[in-house]
């Protein structure tokens, strides 16, 4: 499995948990996590909830899906939904694939990781006022720089394994 990739997840998901930690008790007892399309809150959870939460959705499932996209193709090959599925896994190709579906893996985590990260932020943010309002603006750019990365990482993704050259 390659290293740097998996260094560089491990860094990203240690960071945002860190932020996750360091940051909570900006938070009041009762933290606004959900809001309507003007902003105002309409869900709560209490902090220690909230953190749990967090730290599960923003580290935990990262985790998981860069272990499930990354290690489960070299346990379970068979299983592995590819185009052109044959091609890539032949003997001769089959390293080369596992270690770029480990890399590409890593790559995911860390990006949901980085956005689980932003929306922490967005609700630090909109707690930062004394009534909590999330700022719609924030919100889109944060989903379309989000939504760009993925679509980068799936371009890639494609372009790698798509049709055999």
């Amino acid at each position: 499995m390659p290293r740097a990739s998996c260094l560089i997840l491990a860094a990203v998901l240690a960071g945002t948990a860190a932020f996750l930690v360091a940051t909570v008790d900006r938070l009041p007892e009762v933290v606004a996590t959900h809001f309507d399309a003007s902003g105002r809150p309409n869900g709560w959870m209490t902090r220690g909830g909230y953190l749990a939460f967090s730290l599960a959705f923003d580290v935990g499932l990262p985790l998981f899906v860069a272990a499930a996209v990354g290690l489960a193709p070299r346990r379970w090959p068979r299983l592995v939904n590819l185009p052109n599925r044959d091609h890539w896994l032949a003997p001769e190709r089959r390293a080369a694939t596992l270690d770029f579906l480990a890399t590409h893996a890593c790559r995911l985590g860390a990006l949901m990781a980085l956005f689980g990260a932003a929306v922490h932020w967005l609700i630090l943010d909109a707690h930062a006022a004394a009534a909590p309002a999330l700022a719609g603006a924030k919100l889109g750019w944060t989903m379309g720089a989000f939504l760009a990365a993925l679509g980068a990482w799936l371009w890639a993704l494609y372009r790698r394994l798509g049709r055999p050259r």
